[in-house]
């Protein structure tokens, strides 16, 4: 039997998001925490979805009838389906596909995106339709418009491509590192709401506009400072830079208490720097700092209910391999 298994990072912001949404720089970071997709061609004619994190299966004898029952909330499962319906005529059968994520669900690492473009990819390489990854990055980035009404771009773009990139009107470019760059990544234990969080930022953006532009032209001096920062690997500089971020997104009202408390422990105990990544309102913050301090504030953030990780750098990017 043919099998396909793809995985794509998932991604931090360092810098820049919100504003980003509105045209202004960012700075994202692939992580080494991926999602994965294994497609394999079954003797069974039907098509089977198993998404393992959430311990479902799904069972029709034609895509059709499996695009009706899933439910809503896997929307961008349905899209990728139809898109590959209509854009190279595949029927999906007799396959099954399998779905699992090691990202926390809604947290600001980019769990759908890199879901989206590992669904792409596999079924790319399973079907042998030779996709470049800017064409998985477009696909999946139409799956994106499902879950987040109006994105950036960025997500599907740093789990397509990984590595470190400045992102900017759906244009980016890598940022060369003189030496790796590893965050601590603490789960606030809230799920973040994107949608919610963009809403709030744009209502903001109408009552206040002169004082939101001014907090999304400081938020771009950060990002593109943070590049430089990232360039001469200069963690402390990077560290100072993502506290003034912090206190900007503050402005913008989606950061919170648990957020804060989080960046307390951090700073106090030896990181650099610390900040919300994402939409905010919940999810994740992450931190830099030494290796051997982000290893002992792992402990520490875990001791007192936070779930996290140190992650590494993926320098790599989505990515596919065929089995027999």
């Amino acid at each position: 039997m043919n099998k396909v298994i793809a995985c794509a990072p998932g991604k931090s912001i360092l810098f820049g998001e919100h504003a980003v949404v509105h045209g202004y720089p960012a700075i994202a970071l692939a992580i080494s925490l991926v999602s994965s997709c294994e497609i394999e061609q079954i003797p069974e004619k039907r098509v089977e979805l198993c998404l393992k994190n959430s311990n479902k299966v799904y069972k029709h004898d034609n895509v059709e009838k499996l695009i009706e029952e899933l439910p809503k909330k896997y929307a961008q499962i349905s899209t990728c389906f139809r898109l590959f319906q209509q854009n190279h005529d595949l029927l999906f059968e007799n396959t099954r596909i399998t779905i699992s994520s090691q990202l926390f669900k809604s947290s600001g690492l980019g769990s759908s995106a890199s879901i989206a473009v590992a669904l792409v990819e596999s079924i790319n390489a399973f079907h042998d339709l030779n996709l470049t990854k800017s064409e998985v990055s477009d696909m999946a980035y139409e799956m994106e418009k499902v879950v987040h009404g109006t994105p950036s771009g960025i997500d599907n773009t740093i789990c397509t491509f990984g590595n470190v990139i400045h992102y900017q009107n759906k244009e980016f470019e890598f940022i060369p590192l003189s030496k790796e760059v590893k965050l601590l990544i603490a789960f606030t234990n809230v799920s973040h709401d994107t949608k919610r969080a963009i809403e709030r930022v744009r209502k903001f953006k109408m009552t206040h506009p002169e004082k939101c532009e001014e907090i999304f032209a400081q938020i771009s001096e950060t990002a593109l400072e943070g590049k430089q920062r990232l360039i001469e690997g200069d963690l402390k500089g990077l560290g100072a830079l993502m506290n003034e971020n912090q206190e900007l997104l503050e402005q913008l009202g989606v950061s919170n208490k648990i957020i804060s408390k989080i960046n307390e422990i951090t700073l106090k105990n030896g990181a650099f720097g610390s900040k919300l990544t994402g939409a905010g309102l919940g999810g994740c913050v992450i931190s830099v700092g030494e290796e051997d301090t982000l290893y002992y504030l792992e402990k520490l953030l875990k001791g007192k209910g936070f779930p996290c990780f140190v992650a590494n750098s993926d320098n790599v990017g989505v990515r596919s391999a065929k089995k027999d």
